[in-house]
């Protein structure tokens, strides 16, 4: 397997981000980051950077 990038479905619940459509995410790249330095031990401490509210 020789990709450039993972290629995959990502699912949102989030309805009032610009990208959010029918439970799905159709931001061309997703960027997932920790709420405080560098690591993360659960899906609380992740934040979507990619989040952008919809007006």
């Amino acid at each position: 397997m020789n990709q450039e990038h993972p290629r995959m479905e990502v699912m949102c619940h989030v309805s009032n981000c610009k990208f959010y459509e029918k439970d799905y995410c159709f931001a061309p790249k997703l960027e997932v980051n920790p709420r405080h330095g560098d690591t993360s031990s659960s899906s609380k401490e992740a934040l979507c950077s990619t989040f952008k509210p919809t007006n």
